[in-house]
């Protein structure tokens, strides 16, 4: 009898404790994940975030990690402060204040590369491969190089190179001191303060080049910014750049650029996120051609980075349109509905002047 009725009992108790672990998982399935959030040890400037296959590769002032699981692996520690990389096949590419460093992805023991001339490991500021593959270096001091069969070999005597970048019309683009140089199909441009009809950029110091995620070259320079657009890169042969004088405030220095599809262009800069809503892809018509008249300035949106984040340094949009925000010991990946939650629940933050 007490058996019948102990059967009974968990014949009655069984459906509901099974409905409510099925109410819970629903409630648990409905909330959204927790953001992915990444500790980086070091705290160092971050250089570099590089995704090769399904690999994730985070490069700093000294050190190279890898994203493993849940963390952030650290597989290289060196000592010449690294400014810029490049990946290729199985080797990272490492530019150094001592020379230029190979490292494979299996051991990361690190080779250095000579480069041909006087000085064979000089401060590397320029390290980025081109839309045929090719590995192009910038040396302060010494110029330009390129790869080819495994060696390089110099293209440019310009000394004084600030960083470089390749662009996908199969343009290569080097910042210098005295203007901007730009090669394509195996022809030399040079744009610099006094260049003639279509040749010309506001300034002759270019301290760097940032490519965004959709194709336009953003040329920073010592007083103003301007932009080669996606399809504008056309042949940069259209009338005026599209320019600015400075993003935020005057000096205030721009790391990263990235377009978010609905959302705008999104900044990375000594001020904090800055966001430049409603923007086209490829066209910025609230950028203008730089006059001498008074311009009605634009205003930036200041966004709160994600909790924990800091600063965001590098900005990168994957495959899957997720947004990767890197800081000084902190990696943050947001995907895009995260990002809109975001931009939408910055309570009313007041905008900033963008140009005058």
């Amino acid at each position: 009898m007490l058996s019948l009725r102990i059967i009974s009992f968990i014949g009655r108790f069984l459906p509901a404790f099974f409905l409510s672990l099925t109410l819970l998982g629903l409630s648990m399935s409905g909330h959204a994940r927790p953001r992915p959030s990444y500790a980086v040890a070091g705290n160092e400037k971050p250089v570099a975030l590089l995704h090769v296959g399904k690999a994730t590769y985070l490069v700093t002032q000294h050190s190279v990690f890898r994203l493993e699981g849940q963390q952030f692996v650290r597989h290289y520690q060196g000592e010449a402060p690294v400014q810029c990389a490049a990946v290729a096949d199985t080797v990272l590419w490492l530019g150094t204040r001592q020379g230029l460093v190979r490292l494979n992805y299996q051991g990361f023991r690190p080779h250095k590369q000579p480069l041909p001339g006087v000085e064979p490991f000089p401060s590397i500021t320029a390290l980025f491969r081109d839309a045929r593959g090719t590995m192009w270096v910038g040396a302060y001091g010494q110029g330009v190089f390129h790869e080819k069969k495994g060696a390089f070999t110099q293209e440019l005597n310009t000394p004084a190179i600030n960083g470089g970048a390749a662009t996908a019309d199969s343009s290569v683009w080097i910042a210098t001191n005295i203007g901007l140089s730009r090669k394509q199909h195996q022809d030399w441009t040079r744009y610099n303060e006094e260049g003639v009809a279509n040749q010309e950029i506001p300034d002759n110091i270019v301290e760097k080049l940032l490519p965004d995620n959709v194709g336009n070259l953003w040329v920073i320079m010592s007083d103003a910014i301007c932009v080669f657009e996606g399809q504008a890169q056309r042949s940069a042969a259209e009338a005026e750049l599209p320019t600015v004088k400075f993003l935020g405030r005057p000096g205030n220095e721009v790391h990263s650029v990235a377009y978010l599809k609905g959302e705008g262009r999104l900044f990375a800069t000594a001020m904090g996120l800055l966001l430049l809503p409603q923007e086209p892809a490829n066209h910025l018509p609230s950028f203008t051609p730089s006059t001498d008249k008074i311009e009605q300035k634009q205003l930036l949106v200041p966004l709160p980075a994600p909790a924990g984040a800091g600063n965001p340094f590098l900005l990168e949009v994957d495959k899957q349109q997720r947004l990767w925000l890197v800081s000084e010991g902190k990696v943050t990946v947001l995907t895009a509905k995260e990002f809109h939650q975001l931009v939408h629940s910055r309570n009313g933050a007041q905008g900033v002047a963008g140009r005058y």
